[in-house]
């Protein structure tokens, strides 16, 4: 294996890597925890869900209070995340702007109100126990581009083969005409 087969697959591992961070965590909501004793707990939700579940305390999730934020999945390859911010103690997340966790404003209530209306619109429209269809070509994307690059490895592997082949006979024929 040479060395240009060496980066083209170092090349492809970090583009698959970062595909699969980015895809992995996707629709989801870091939420951290403040311990009393200054510890902080982690841990990712999805962004549909109404609340976190901390330890055995259920937390609510406040769109509105909604910090985005790098986070490091890989020591090289930081995403942009949602995040809130809870304390133990607290059922609300810190609001970012006031850096309080008062939430009783008319912003939140709406908030509030337009999910509460959403939910009771979306369950009389999807029957109990239905589950939404995924297209043929969602379903075998990740096989598909795992093909594609096996496939485009193998073509540059050739390639890379038949030019070392060509270079030792420009080598060779030189080296005859230098004696």
């Amino acid at each position: 294996m040479g060395l240009s087969t060496l980066i083209v697959m170092i090349a492809v591992g970090y583009t698959f890597l970062l595909w699969y961070v980015n895809n992995s965590k996707r629709d989801q909501i870091l939420c951290y925890f403040r311990r009393p004793n200054k510890t902080k707990v982690k841990k990712f939700v999805k962004m549909s869900s109404r609340h976190v579940i901390f330890g055995k305390s259920k937390y609510d999730i406040v769109p509105s209070r909604i910090e985005w934020e790098w986070y490091r999945f890989f020591y090289f390859m930081p995403i942009w995340v949602p995040t809130l911010d809870y304390t133990e103690g607290k059922r609300l997340p810190l609001d970012p702007n006031k850096m309080n966790y008062d939430w009783d404003n008319p912003e939140n209530r709406k908030t509030i109100n337009a999910s509460e209306l959403m939910r009771s619109y979306f369950s009389t429209q999807n029957p109990a126990g239905a589950k939404q269809k995924t297209g043929i070509i969602m379903q075998y994307l990740p096989w598909v581009a795992i093909g594609l690059v096996v496939v485009v490895y193998f073509l540059l592997d050739n390639k890379m083969q038949g030019f070392g082949h060509q270079l030792d006979a420009v080598v060779g024929t030189l080296n005859a005409i230098a004696k």
